[in-house]
């Protein structure tokens, strides 16, 4: 901003109230509000956009949900583990004023290089990988990276400074936490909302630029009202005195500050410490249960639910999803025949073996037959029993060709199942889309082969003719190689389009969005965090009021009782073929959010009121470090327990594998529930060691 505006002191900053608060607290809300509404609008897509096919409508990176998970847990922990680096960076260096612009900066580039990846992606088909596409994983994964350390800056700082905006024992603290807390919330709301709706309905990289644009907004209003409603707030730091802004408020012969001499902690300080490192650590099992928000119950979510709304409703208003029924399934039945055909080629090269297999009069044509009968368990004990017979090479390129096959069918068959759910409520007729028939389906395969060769070989001349201009060595095997890679993409691409525009609208079913689901936590945290601080201070002032520690044993069993709640629902979508009732999750959302405004906030204030001074940013660090364990384990835990598809675990002890995802939920259940029960048996301790009455 401009370098004459005022900058206002500590005394005028506290002084200037809006609804009994200092002004600078509406401040850093609304900038806390546009950071959060970029966090979370990346959030809500991330696992979406990495498990997303790169033949769907809208393709992603294609990667399993095993590796997706993973790859969301690596991301979390260090969004949390970096604001420890920050928060110490900050008190020591920095001040929390640059650490926040310097954070929300890295945030805005972080994101735009999400967007930006998506140029890069050409020339792959199954999966973006570094492998086969350096450029567009590397950028994507420098954008999750300068995020998670944008964050690091940003988070602990904001936090600080709001507990700077007032006095040690002032009364309004906690209530001040709350409302910055329901700023959080706002941005958490909308983003799903705004960018999941664009990264959904237009293009995933559309929806991570709006988050960018969301960043943007954030530092703009920082950098606005900060001199006149923050003034010295976060400019101070270890390093180096508050900048003087006005040589005129200081006469020349002003006395110099003596400086202070650093001195040890003392035992109170010490306790206190004690409790905000105790309860920290409890706070992981809260957290990485949490954190499932992002991970599995987004894919139950996506996968499992049943988000179908009136075509009435889906054709008026603006935002809802029209998907033709039977699309995915003719994207699958189209890998399927691909399957079939190299799997038939893969049969034709056991010729040679045919007079070692005694009881097969034509072994092609006998494996053949089996395939086309679906006779999947039979042929695989077959080749078993007659293994020694066949060429160890030939052998496994048919293996894992005909698990390619069962898995496409399997995949298809699962669709076509629950497409006919979704135009049954519709009251539109059954799909007339053929999984069953393998010979028409090796066929169709076939003659798709025959199409990517001919294509190839007409632009075969002028690939070959460009290398030899440009003076390159010419290895002709190779560039038919990687031209056959460039031609599957380009027809793949153009099927894609082709069934987009012969979409019938007649037939047209409309869901809302997968993140939409997001935004029910932050939403009830707008409408309940009001409530909740009523209720704390009713309870205050009839001297019944639950202590910090009590608080938090509350928040655990909540989230304990919020998955308890989820089972029913997990159980419903295992035999329902994924069309589990949108209540089950609403209703795991709500009682989540009962448990966070029960720790979360109260949390905060706890570490801002209990922290020595010197150590208020590291401690603020330390407390997010808590987040930090919570959100790699979160997404490790939906990784080897709760993912489906190939080369994926799914946890399976008391319901059973027929019951889909309940016993992961159970699990995520009983973490919480175990955390709790401590928590509440240390409660005496932990309230003595706190010394509020000092």
């Amino acid at each position: 901003m401009s370098g004459n505006r005022k900058t206002a002191t500590l005394a005028e900053v506290r002084q200037k109230e809006f609804m009994g608060h200092p002004v600078g607290l509406w401040a850093l809300f609304t900038t806390e509000m546009w950071e959060r509404f970029c966090y979370y609008g990346m959030r809500a897509l991330l696992v979406l956009y990495l498990i997303s096919t790169l033949t769907s409508q809208n393709p992603g990176f294609g990667w399993s949900e095993k590796d997706a998970n993973e790859l969301y847990g690596w991301f979390t922990g260090l969004v949390y583990l970096f604001p420890l680096l920050g928060g110490y960076l900050a008190d020591r260096f920095l001040g929390q004023h640059r650490s926040v612009l310097l954070g929300g900066s890295l945030m805005a580039i972080g994101e735009f290089c999400l967007f930006y990846s998506e140029y890069f992606r050409q020339g792959a088909i199954t999966t973006i990988t570094f492998q086969n596409a350096p450029a567009a994983f590397t950028c994507f994964m420098l954008g999750l990276f300068l995020i998670t350390l944008g964050n690091g800056f940003f988070k602990p700082c904001i936090s600080v400074m709001v507990g700077e905006l007032y006095e040690k024992n002032d009364p309004r603290r906690d209530t001040a936490f709350y409302i910055f807390y329901m700023g959080i919330n706002v941005g958490a709301f909308a983003a799903p909302f705004v960018a999941g709706t664009i990264g959904e309905k237009i293009s995933w990289h559309w929806g991570f630029l709006t988050a960018c644009v969301g960043m943007c907004f954030g530092l703009l209003t920082y950098s606005f009202f900060r001199p006149k409603y923050l003034g010295p707030i976060g400019r101070k730091f270890r390093g180096a005195e508050v900048p003087k802004t006005d040589a005129a408020e200081e006469p020349e012969n002003a006395p110099k500050p003596v400086p202070t001499v650093k001195s040890p902690l003392t035992r109170v300080e010490i306790d206190r410490i004690a409790v905000i490192l105790t309860l920290t650590f409890f706070c992981i099992a809260f957290w990485s249960v949490f954190e499932q928000a992002g991970t599995s119950l987004n894919i139950f979510a996506n996968k499992e639910t049943n988000r179908q709304v009136p075509k009435a409703v889906g054709q008026k208003i603006p935002g809802f999803l029209p998907n033709q029924a039977d699309l995915a399934v003719k994207v699958a039945k189209r890998e399927l025949e691909t399957d079939l055909f190299e799997l038939k080629q893969a049969i034709s090269a056991f010729e040679d073996d045919s007079e070692k297999v005694e009881d097969v009069e034509n072994l092609s044509e006998y494996l053949l037959e089996q395939v086309c009968a679906k006779n999947f368990e039979e042929l695989k004990s077959f080749i078993e029993a007659n293994e020694d017979k066949f060429d160890p090479l030939e052998l496994e390129a048919f293996s894992e060709k005909l698990a390619d096959v069962q898995e496409s069918y399997d995949t298809g068959v699962s669709l076509q199942k629950r497409a006919n759910v979704a135009r049954s409520r519709a009251g539109l007729e059954a799909l007339a889309v053929d999984l069953e028939n393998f010979e028409n389906a090796i066929l169709a395969g076939e003659q798709e082969n025959v199409a990517i060769s001919e294509e190839i070989e007409k632009q075969l001349p002028d690939k070959l003719d460009a290398a030899r201009t440009a003076s390159k060595e010419v290895d002709e095997d190779r560039l038919r190689e990687s031209l056959r890679t460039d031609v599957i993409a380009s027809r793949q691409n153009q099927f894609l389009d082709n069934e987009k525009k012969n979409i019938d609208v007649s037939e047209a079913i409309y869901t809302f969005p997968t993140t939409w689901y997001q935004s029910v936590n932050p939403l009830a945290v707008v409408i309940f965090a009001p409530l909740f601080g009523l209720l704390w201070g009713f309870l205050r002032r009839h001297g019944i009021e639950p202590s910090t520690p009590m608080k938090f044993c509350i928040g655990l069993i909540m989230l304990s009782l919020a998955f308890f709640f989820l089972i029913p629902g997990a159980l419903q979508a295992a035999h329902t073929n994924g069309n589990a009732a949108a209540y089950w999750l609403l209703g795991t959302y709500l009682l989540c959010t009962f448990g966070e405004l029960c720790l979360s906030p109260v949390g905060l204030s706890m570490v801002s009121r209990l922290a020595p001074e010197r150590y208020a940013s590291l401690l603020m660090g330390i407390w997010f470090l808590s987040s930090a364990v919570a959100g790699y384990l979160s997404g490790k835990l939906a990784a080897v327990f709760g993912s489906s598809g190939a080369g994926a675990g799914r946890v399976s002890f008391w319901f059973g594998e027929q019951g889909g995802l309940a016993d992961f939920f159970l699990i995520m259940a009983l973490v919480p529930l175990c955390a709790g029960l401590i928590v509440f048996l240390l409660v005496p301790k932990l309230r003595k060691m706190m010394h509020e009455e000092d």
